[in-house]
């Protein structure tokens, strides 16, 4: 398997193929965690089943437009207020230090989860193992 592969249906063809029972049928949220990480996951989380595909889909959708909106409209709120020399008061100013936190954690933050979220795992695990495989 390569490390950014397709996204794993394997939970959902499981689930299809179960007539009764709980989602994902032997399948557990450990599933997905590399074998050189395993001891760092605890047995409890071994009874859990995986997470339906169909919601990380919806996941990613809704990051996805509300880290467009928000880096957006929290860029116009930063410009708009520093180019506004009216608007440049002391109680504006913890207006434009919300809006330009927002819009760097929403800059930052949404793209990777929007792709995380496309391949059902953390991306940054796989490129973490890759960067040591190199070494």
């Amino acid at each position: 398997m390569s490390a950014m592969g397709e996204p794993n249906f394997a939970a959902w063809t499981a689930q299809r193929v179960m007539s009764a029972g709980a989602f994902g049928g032997n399948y557990t949220v450990v599933d997905k965690v590399p074998p050189e990480m395993l001891y760092l996951v605890d047995h409890h989380w071994y009874q859990y089943p995986p997470m339906n595909p169909l919601w990380h889909g919806i996941l990613g959708f809704v990051i996805g437009i509300l880290g467009c909106i928000s880096v957006a409209g929290n860029g116009m709120v930063v410009y708009i207020f520093s180019s506004t020399k009216s608007l440049r008061t002391p109680s504006n100013l913890l207006v434009v230090n919300l809006a330009f936190s927002d819009f760097a954690m929403m800059f930052t933050m949404s793209p990777p989860m929007v792709i995380n979220c496309y391949y059902e795992t953390w991306v940054l695990v796989y490129s973490w193992r890759l960067r040591r495989q190199g070494e």
